[in-house]
């Protein structure tokens, strides 16, 4: 009974970030096969091998599998719980925002270079010339529609300025996109309160956008990622999301 209750203690602790659960999940499946192969010897030969081979090719998949999660999202790892205060956990997020913004801002980069070359090509064209601004404005407009996400807060900030645009290719969550709205909110919601004290709302479909805090009935004030895509909950490219109270 006591390794019994040491193994338990030991699950739950593992239990606790993404990282432990792998390795738990990794434990108990490599555990369970080698004991199958090792107790069961009534297995012919030809039910032995198909274990054999997943006993030698399973660690080289899960070496593979954890040096791809590492290199691209490696902040993805860790639970809340494991930073040390709720200021390092907000500067994980901001980190993430900002990369988000560095996206927005190569956006911006590539339509001026686009407008460059339509321009140069239009001196020495007097037909294009004309139709510059027409063709940059469609450009522009289909380049957004492929690439990014509005958010209207302006009548949530009471602000006609706060139509913001996001890169969709900068948001692998649905986390990740209410971390960087919930940033051009913070004057006047708080952290993890999505749900309670705003929420989106997609424009196209006029459905909420819940998150697993509102999925789960959880309470605010304390992080529950969600880490479903956008795609799983309905957000596409060229999407516009409003920002609302809930009712």
């Amino acid at each position: 009974m006591s390794e019994l209750g040491a193994f338990s203690g030991a699950a739950k602790g593992l239990a606790r970030n993404p990282l432990g659960i792998i390795a738990l999940f990794i434990v108990l499946i490599y555990g369970f096969a080698a004991l199958t192969l090792g107790i069961n010897s009534s297995l012919q030969s030809t039910e032995r091998l198909p274990l054999v081979w997943f006993l030698v090719l399973f660690p080289v998949i899960v070496l593979f599998t954890f040096a791809w999660l590492v290199s691209k999202h490696y902040e993805k790892l860790y639970a809340p719980g494991d930073y040390k205060t709720d200021e390092g956990f907000l500067d994980g997020i901001r980190a993430r925002a900002r990369y988000a913004a560095e996206l927005q801002a190569q956006q911006d980069q590539l339509k001026i270079k686009v407008r460059e070359t339509l321009v140069a090509s239009s001196a020495q064209n007097a037909a294009l010339t004309q139709n510059v601004d027409t063709l940059m404005e469609k450009l522009s407009t289909e380049i957004d529609r492929a690439t990014t996400i509005t958010v209207d807060a302006r009548g949530f900030l009471d602000h006609q300025d706060a139509l913001f645009s996001f890169p969709v290719a900068a948001f692998t969550s649905l986390n990740d996109l209410t971390d960087a709205v919930y940033f051009k909110l913070d004057r006047v919601v708080r952290p993890f309160e999505y749900g309670f004290s705003w929420l989106l709302r997609n424009q196209d479909s006029g459905d909420v956008v819940r998150n697993a805090r509102m999925i789960t009935h959880t309470g605010p004030g304390k992080p529950l990622p969600d880490t479903r895509t956008l795609g799983e909950v309905g957000i596409k490219a060229g999407a516009t999301l409003k920002v609302e109270r809930p009712s």
